[in-house]
């Protein structure tokens, strides 16, 4: 009778779980509010669709979802609750609004767990409260005030090149671009610095595991479930089924926390330095609720501060780099033009040379910035595509590769052409730029990564370097993982120092 009864609850549990999979696929396919939009049956049936491009081939699903937009048209459904958008004169609605009100988009942010920093907030309002007590850090005015910083660590990243050109040995450009933006964004956010650019093994070290743990991301955002279960089984049994990627954040974390509780645990601020460091000042606003000083808060803010400030940074630093030497006619215009000017080492003067910002932004342009889904939720207003309603709570998005690469704005996009960003039409085109992001929710570091670039890439022009070993491959957007990944097996951007000029 037992045996009996158990056999009817199973049945009952199996018609019940069929028929609850039977109405989901109802409801995405027919009854869904976006279920007109365009796209793969199987992107609207199911977030594995998007998996498959994510983690299996890997990272290719934002190349997939270039292609989807040929097939259907500039508007595409990438997933059952969001719906991507390729057309660049619908970027306001999505990330600048005029309302600003503008959430993210849940499912997006699982990829790394940094739930409690300014860029994971959910809600447009917690985000402002956050930005606005970051922003005084970050201003042009702020930058200015601290350039004596950057041209400390610029003529530290020189003397590795004197080293390479006195050993005649090859230097790893992409280690030294890391280091760099590593200490100057370490210094900038603690008041000290592990100084990574006298150290550029240990470089190489952090750049490689910084890059494992965001090839990691896909996975978690998709298999977040995963994670949690591995939480929970004993550290021996654990440690061997977590992915690389994993371990190498844990790592990373637990050397922010311990930055953080530090500067928490300098009371005197004996180590505060001359700096108004992010941190410092952080704690001491008073401001601020209790909950926004904790050292759990700040370990997230920290570790997306120094994540982005040093990858991203680093990333288009190095892409310049390789472009400035594979391409002698363009570091010939910038020598020509810091020529002209004295060989200026002032950051005043140099964000004043024409051809230099262009070759910042066409290096931004080419990063790509974040290279997912940027998705966004209007939380109670009604969007309209075309003739499209998309209701409030439905994702949508547009990605970087999709808008850097429209060739009516961008012609033969691939290319490097700072030229496309001079003269009348080239400022018209810097409105579509969305490697720095859009809107309330654009890169607050803005400033401090074009400080870096202007003042490195004008002192390394004073270097006739060759590069060793090195194609464009090295530089390229190949697979996305949260950024721009090049080829599984670049060793970076290397090059022989030939001679000083």
């Amino acid at each position: 009778m037992q045996s009996l009864d158990f056999r009817s609850f199973l049945l009952a549990s199996l018609f019940s779980l069929v028929g609850w999979l039977l109405y989901r696929a109802l409801y995405r396919l027919v009854l869904s509010p976006i279920a007109n939009v365009p796209g793969p049956k199987l992107a609207a049936l199911t977030t594995l669709y998007a998996a498959y491009y994510d983690v299996y081939l890997p990272g290719q699903y934002v190349f997939k979802i270039k292609e989807l937009h040929k097939k259907y048209g500039p508007i595409v459904r990438v997933t059952p609750h969001e719906v991507h958008v390729n057309d660049v004169e619908f970027l306001d609605a999505i990330y600048n609004p005029p309302s600003r009100k503008r959430n993210k988009f849940l499912p997006n942010l699982k990829g790394l767990p940094l739930d409690e920093s300014v860029g994971a907030a959910r809600n447009w309002e917690l985000h402002r409260k956050r930005r606005e007590a970051l922003n005084p850090f970050f201003s042009h005015k702020k930058v200015l005030e601290t350039e004596g910083l950057i041209r400390g660590k610029v003529d530290r990243f020189c003397k590795n090149l004197d080293n390479g050109l006195k050993l005649g040995s090859v230097v790893n450009l992409s280690d030294m671009y890391f280091a760099l933006a590593l200490d100057v964004v370490q210094q900038y956010s603690f008041g000290q610095d592990d100084n990574v650019l006298d150290d550029l093994q240990e470089a190489n070290r952090l750049r490689n595991n910084i890059a494992r743990l965001l090839r990691g991301v896909n996975f978690n955002r998709h298999f977040s479930w995963f994670i949690r279960m591995m939480s929970m089984l004993p550290k021996s049994i654990g440690d061997s089924l977590v992915p690389p990627g994993v371990t190498d954040l844990v790592r990373f974390r637990k050397n922010i926390r311990e930055n953080v509780d530090q500067v928490l645990a300098d009371t005197e601020n004996e180590h505060k330095g001359d700096l108004k460091s992010v941190f410092y000042e952080l704690k001491a606003n008073q401001e601020l609720t209790k909950f926004e000083r904790a050292p759990s808060r700040l370990e997230d803010e920290g570790s997306l501060l120094i994540m982005a400030g040093t990858e991203s940074t680093a990333k288009s630093m190095q892409i310049a780099q390789y472009h400035l030497l594979a391409n002698p006619s363009v570091m010939a215009r910038l020598r020509d033009e810091l020529s002209k000017e004295g060989n200026p080492t002032e950051l005043k003067v140099l964000e004043q040379l024409p051809y230099l910002s262009a070759i910042i932004l066409e290096a931004n342009r080419l990063s790509f910035g974040l290279t997912g889904r940027n998705t966004r939720v209007a939380p109670d207003e009604v969007l309209r595509y075309k003739q499209y309603v998309l209701p409030p709570g439905i994702g949508i998005s547009m990605t970087t590769l999709c808008i850097h690469t429209t060739e009516d704005i961008f012609p033969d996009p691939w290319t490097f052409n700072p030229d496309r960003f001079l003269g009348r039409e080239g400022m018209e085109r810097r409105k579509y730029m969305m490697s720095m992001g859009r809107g309330p929710y654009k890169c607050i570091g803005i400033n401090v990564a074009n400080a870096e670039m202007s003042m490195v890439l004008a002192a390394v022009a004073g270097y006739e370097l060759q590069l060793f070993e090195t194609d464009e491959e090295d530089v390229k957007f190949m697979s996305d993982s949260q950024i721009a990944h090049p080829k599984p097996d670049s060793t970076g951007v290397r090059a022989r120092v030939v001679s000083k000029l």
